[in-house]
């Protein structure tokens, strides 16, 4: 109902499922995993080399404080080295890094995580602590099983809470019902 002053249902269920998600509150530092890391000078086919060891996608570039400072990933080697058939081993990754890299805290909101990495197309995310130094790293892979599992979770406390208010409805419909016949049999016994 427009204009009536009480919530619609869909507004209800979003704010249910917005405090459920505070309470189960996955945060950054919860789905990252261990990252894979090397310095500026590092030669791209070193880096090569530590990617295909690990088998992973990403290597986060750090300074000496180990902070991020950029970020090479296997699309990157192709297509900023191999397609330009630039030399492997004496192109550093400092020459091919993205310089300008997205990082989240690790206490943030796994929901903000997913928004920050939709809104600028990126992949994976390095997580740092409040000293910008690397912690982890997130990509949309353990992203969308992570929001999965807490989306299922969700799901299974909303069904549970919607079968509890259905059962307190009716409990209260048949209290309204049976104060109206004891008001009605009030009445006529007066």
């Amino acid at each position: 109902m427009v204009g009536s002053g009480k919530p619609s249902t869909n507004e209800i269920t979003r704010k249910v499922y917005e405090a459920i998600s505070n309470i189960l509150g996955l945060k950054a530092a919860d789905v990252m995993k261990d990252p894979i890391y090397a310095t500026k000078d590092t030669s791209v086919y070193e880096a090569a080399k530590i990617l295909d060891k690990s088998d992973r996608g990403e290597i986060i570039v750090l300074d000496d404080q180990k902070r991020v400072i950029g970020i090479v990933t296997e699309r990157d080697i192709v297509r900023r080295v191999i397609a330009k058939d630039l030399d492997l081993k004496n192109t550093r990754l400092e020459d091919i890094m993205t310089k300008k890299v997205v990082v989240v805290l690790a206490d943030a909101d796994l929901g903000a995580v997913a928004k920050i990495m939709a809104s600028k197309g990126i992949r994976r995310v390095p997580v740092v602590n409040r000293f910008g130094k690397l912690l982890g790293v997130i990509d949309s892979r353990d992203l969308a099983s992570a929001l999965t599992t807490q989306r299922d979770v969700l799901e299974r406390m909303v069904g549970s809470l919607e079968v509890e208010l259905q059962k307190i409805t009716k409990e209260l419909k048949a209290m309204a019902q049976e104060k109206k016949l004891d008001t009605g049999a009030e009445r006529i016994y007066e």
